[in-house]
């Protein structure tokens, strides 16, 4: 068993090797993602050479390292002369040793203070764009809540309600990640949109490479990780699912346009996401799946919400506090 985590360890680490500063369309990228995908065993193969490299690059820590082998040569040519500078190589190690976690700790402080960290949100019916300040483009829908943190090591985005598109700037040495309830996007230069929901995370690609990951409840990440490419939408469910859709990406981003697209969507799909562009919620209670599929003007969506007893089983109630969606009596009558 050793030996077969030490092969799948010189394995993941010539991957990376290999791979660290190639393109994200380098020819080998789908050989890797195959390798990648055969077990749960690769990909925490992978991760660990991923982090051990993430911790040990840095000039100040090659440093530490190249003192302590010119250390280490000194005290085994003095211990070759008498037992005594023996003992004071011991010492010299412990105490090295101590400087190297010290340094180690103060190093990764360091990595750990973040550059930029601001929160941004949208209210209802208001979609809201923005340059950040890597010149990435952020553009939020309505009724949508983000908070944005860049490291010297990565550029992180929470996206905490709704949807977002992400028009980001490749930076290779600083890899772009979005969390979303149930999913971590990593990606270093792409356009893409995360549209987190209730029940569901959609991820859609309009150009580049986005890596996917389904994540516990917990945030810890699962054993399923899929590439999306040019117009591949994928899907995480909260019981961990993850799968790319027969969907067209590109209609995804048209609320940008003003315009939603619904493709055999459910009721509380529909209802969540109409609720961002209206002051009183939209509450679904039907629970059966009922696949609506729509273009929707944005401005015209009161006609829709009463044009759904016509495309679905449901009747329209209108409160002062929502409009609910209730099971129709009366369809067979």
């Amino acid at each position: 068993m050793n030996t077969l985590h030490k092969s799948v360890r010189e394995e993941a680490a010539k991957w990376f090797l290999r791979l660290q500063h190639a393109d994200l369309d380098h020819p080998d990228r789908s050989k890797f993602e195959s390798w990648l995908m055969q077990s749960a065993a690769h990909q925490d193969a992978y991760r660990a050479i991923v982090q051990a490299w993430q911790d040990f690059d840095s000039h100040k820590q090659i440093e530490v390292l190249a003192e302590a082998m010119q250390r280490k040569k000194l005290d085994e040519d003095i211990k070759r002369r008498s037992k005594v500078a023996s003992l004071a190589k011991f010492a010299s190690i412990v105490v090295l040793g101590f400087c190297a976690v010290f340094a180690y700790q103060t190093w990764q402080d360091w990595q750990q203070q973040p550059l930029t960290h601001i929160a941004q949100s949208s209210q209802v019916g208001h979609i809201v764009s923005q340059y950040l300040s890597d010149g990435t483009q952020l553009t939020l829908d309505a009724r949508s809540d983000v908070e944005v943190i860049y490291y010297r090591h990565k550029r992180v985005v929470k996206l905490k309600q709704g949807q977002a598109v992400f028009d980001v700037v490749k930076d290779q040495s600083r890899p772009f990640v979005v969390e979303s309830a149930n999913a971590r996007i990593t990606v270093k230069g792409t356009r893409f949109l995360v549209n987190r929901l209730k029940e569901k995370t959609y991820v859609a690609v309009d150009h580049g490479k986005v890596q996917v990951e389904a994540l516990t409840s917990d945030g810890k990440p699962s054993t399923s990780i899929i590439v999306l490419t040019n117009g591949q939408v994928a899907e995480i469910t909260t019981a961990q699912s993850l799968y790319k859709l027969d969907r067209n990406a590109l209609s995804m981003f048209e609320f940008t346009q003003g315009r939603i697209i619904f493709e055999d969507a459910d009721l509380n799909e529909v209802a969540e996401t109409v609720s961002r562009y209206r002051a009183i919620p939209l509450v679904s209670h039907v629970n059966q799946s009922v696949g609506i599929t729509a273009v929707i003007k944005i401005k015209e969506m009161e006609a829709f919400i009463q044009s759904l007893p016509q495309v679905a089983d449901v009747t329209v109630k209108h409160s002062a506090s929502k409009t609910e969606l209730n099971r129709s009596t009366n369809r067979n009558q």
